[in-house]
């Protein structure tokens, strides 16, 4: 005879008790799943034990790059994981900087409302630009020749400095001689014209900034256009519903890591928050719907391009991106984000006079009047 005893199933009433136990400690705790997932937690060092926390969704460009957030190091950037979705913040301006070594530092002031996502792009250019240099003559292995200095930048391909004219041992660059063509097109900005200029004196009056555009340039909703009187501005022509958030961003106050600044940037951001609640929520209940425009805003949807370079004498979109554009002056080539909340990140591309921007293909570029820089953009 076996010794083995047969388990039995539990009895019928133990079982109805241990499901209605469980079903109850579901039911009880369903309220503060629910809050947890829409943003809310506990803080018992606040008169609310119950606050509201907000998400800033950053997206950087590199790998490699550390993302900051009030000076904390949180995520360092692998492949396939650029981005990072900080949670848990509280409802006042932070201040975000994505760093990576060799490479031009972001910052951003960024405003958290409770139970939305702040979303923003980073951007990190190379201090030392890498360059593929293109002439108008190769030798005959194939290396660039060139006649004058280089500018401050690394090099991809082979070179040889020569100080000679004669050509007769060199071949046409049939590259060169099909790029160079195309900065005649690059979209400059126009000036006043001197009757402009005397009708303005005339009659005491300025040009407005509302005047018709005298160039454009056009991609993915968003139109770059210079009125005449010099000045570039980036406008949203996509739909609404499409729009970034920024271009209708309200004003907010100033990163500060004092506890009275802290309830300062509570209190002037709750009008913006409480407008916000007023909206439909956006996507699955227990996600954070990102920061949007309500749908009865009116706003300009113009942001005026602000930065010290100077007179802007060309631009052009980045490729790939309808958040950063290409600004051609004085000093060089440089990269101005569109995003204008605190302030717009500029950083230079390639520096130097005299130079000329132009974009084909997803590449970008440069022309100093003698030799063409195609710029090298790895991430």
């Amino acid at each position: 005879m076996s010794s083995i005893k047969d388990v039995q199933p539990l009895p019928y009433k133990t079982r109805h008790r241990t499901f209605l136990f469980l079903l109850s400690i579901f039911l009880c705790s369903l309220p503060f799943l629910f809050l947890y997932a829409a943003g809310y937690r506990f803080d018992f060092n606040k008169p609310s034990a119950i606050v509201g926390t907000g998400g800033i969704y950053v997206a950087a460009e590199r790998t490699g790059a550390e993302i900051y957030i009030d000076n904390e190091l949180v995520r360092e950037t692998r492949v396939f994981r650029t981005a990072f979705y900080a949670q848990n913040l509280d409802p006042k301006t932070h201040r975000v900087h994505v760093q990576k070594e060799d490479h031009h530092t972001w910052v951003k002031e960024l405003p958290v409302i409770s139970h939305r996502v702040t979303e923003a792009q980073a951007f990190n250019m190379p201090l030392v630009p890498n360059i593929r240099v293109i002439s108008a003559w190769t030798s005959a292995t194939g290396s660039v020749v060139v006649r004058t200095p280089l500018p401050y930048a690394s090099t991809t391909n082979e070179i040889i400095a020569t100080t000679t004219k004669a050509t007769s041992t060199l071949t046409r660059n049939p590259e060169y001689s099909a790029l160079v063509i195309n900065f005649a097109s690059t979209t400059v900005v126009a000036k006043p014209t001197l009757v402009k200029k005397f009708e303005e004196e005339f009659t005491g009056t300025t040009t407005s900034t509302t005047d018709t555009p005298t160039s454009t340039r056009e991609e993915g909703g968003v139109r770059l256009r210079v009125n005449s009187d010099g000045k570039l501005f980036a406008e949203w022509v996509g739909s609404f519903e499409q729009m970034p958030y920024y271009y209708c961003a309200e004003a907010f106050p100033r990163f500060s890591t004092t506890t009275e600044s802290e309830e300062n940037v509570a209190t002037a951001l709750k009008s913006v928050e409480e407008e916000t609640e007023k909206l439909p929520p956006e996507g699955p209940v227990f996600i954070h719907p990102v920061q949007s425009v309500p749908p009865d805003t009116v706003c300009e949807q113009r942001i005026a391009i602000v930065n010290d370079l100077g007179e802007i004498r060309g631009y052009e979109f980045f490729p790939g991106s309808t958040d950063l554009i290409i600004l051609e002056a004085a000093g060089g080539i440089y990269i101005s984000e569109i995003d204008n909340r605190a302030w717009q990140n500029v950083q230079p591309l390639l520096e130097g006079k005299n130079l000329h921007v132009h974009v084909e293909n997803g590449s970008i570029y440069v022309y100093d009047g003698t030799l063409i820089y195609q710029i090298m953009l790895e991430a």
